[in-house]
């Protein structure tokens, strides 16, 4: 079997290493992009231990297709009563340098071309069963070469359904991941958030160390697949759980001026099962430019753009390069869409690629240790 999995722009060299690690073979990676195969099995594996993915896709079928006749064959040659058991049904199309250019055509045909398959070659309208959740599928097509794919994750993964209440401009639960992944080299090693705002970046942290497989907190698709094998599921997350270090001891520690959010944040921890691995205090960024030496892993997404109305922006970056001058053992990336800050220390560098987080385009800043 062929799987497609879909990331964010900038996170494909993570997602790949997770695919090669679950012992999978890659077949090709492009940008938000990765292919692979493997057995059905993966499925359920992929989508529970994810931690930088958004949508894994199963590869149903792909030929050549140049008009709208070939496409009608194509996606008539899928059992779709295997996956579809009175679920609505949501076509969306990609095409590139392709002779079929209409998506809202392409997606007509293939709806159509789904109903008749489930119907037996008649014509007619599918029973839905409108609390059942949706089945996502995609075509894509580029120089002619037509890919149809089934979602197997449903709403993305980054949606870990942890996160009750946020703030303004948080954090995606995958770049949060991606960003501790390059970052935090050691657990052994404490980690910090010095805004930490609803605790994305430290609930993330604690599910990494701990080992607990990010998906557990949610449903997927493939799940209501008429003749998923459930038994492959469960096997799965009985893995995920035997492979959890619960007992080994971690230090993160979250702190944000607003005490409001350090409520929001202690609420998602708990709905995440991981409070009680994370030590949360309210206390502003500046109260650390006095006291010991901090000789620890920072990462953080400080205030910038839509979070920018209550805070001295000038002020709050100046202050965190104080802090890293202050505390030179202390080392980390920052995420931050705000110009102004670019510090001139030599051990500062600026990931060059661009990343959207919160609708707004942001850089990554490393901060290494001095040698």
């Amino acid at each position: 079997m062929i799987f497609a999995i879909t990331c964010a722009a900038g996170l494909e060299s993570i997602l790949k290493k997770e695919i090669e690690i679950a012992g999978y073979q890659v077949i090709g990676s492009w940008p938000t992009l990765v292919r692979f195969t493997w057995d059905l099995s993966a499925i359920a594996k992929i989508n529970l231990r994810s931690r930088v993915g958004n949508k894994l896709f199963l590869e149903l079928a792909q030929h050549i297709t140049s008009d709208f006749n070939q496409l009608f064959d194509l996606v008539s040659t899928i059992d779709w009563k295997t996956y579809v058991q009175g679920n609505p049904i949501n076509v969306t199309a990609i095409t590139k340098q392709s002779m079929l250019s209409s998506t809202p055509t392409i997606q007509s045909i293939v709806k159509k071309s789904i109903v008749k398959n489930i119907l037996n070659g008649k014509e007619g309208q599918l029973p839905e069963e409108h609390d059942k959740q949706a089945i996502e599928v995609l075509v894509h097509i580029e120089r002619d070469m037509c890919s149809i794919l089934l979602n197997t994750t449903g709403e993305s993964l980054h949606k870990r359904w942890y996160k009750k209440a946020t703030g303004e401009a948080p954090i995606n639960e995958a770049l949060a991941a991606w960003l501790l992944l390059l970052s935090w080299r050691k657990f052994s090693e404490p980690l910090y958030d010095f805004f930490c705002g609803s605790g994305t970046i430290v609930i993330e942290a604690a599910l990494l160390a701990k080992n607990i497989a990010p998906g557990s907190f949610r449903n997927f698709a493939f799940q209501q697949f008429k003749r998923y094998d459930q038994s492959l599921f469960d096997k799965e997350v009985a893995t995920a759980k035997a492979k959890m270090m619960l007992n080994k001891e971690h230090t993160i520690i979250a702190s944000d001026i607003d005490p409001n959010m350090i409520s929001i944040a202690k609420e998602n921890a708990k709905h995440a099962g991981v409070e009680n691995y994370i030590s949360f205090e309210t206390k502003n960024i500046s109260d650390y430019l006095s006291g010991w030496e901090l000789v620890w892993t920072l990462v953080s997404n400080p205030p910038y753009g839509l979070r920018m109305n209550t805070y001295d922006l000038e002020k709050v970056y100046y202050t965190i390069t104080q802090l890293f001058t202050k505390h030179p053992k202390l080392h980390g990336w920052v995420i931050t869409s705000y110009e102004g800050f670019s510090p001139e220390d030599a051990w500062w560098t600026r990931k060059k690629s661009i990343f959207i987080n919160g609708g707004e385009r942001c850089w990554f800043y490393k901060k290494t240790l001095l040698k």
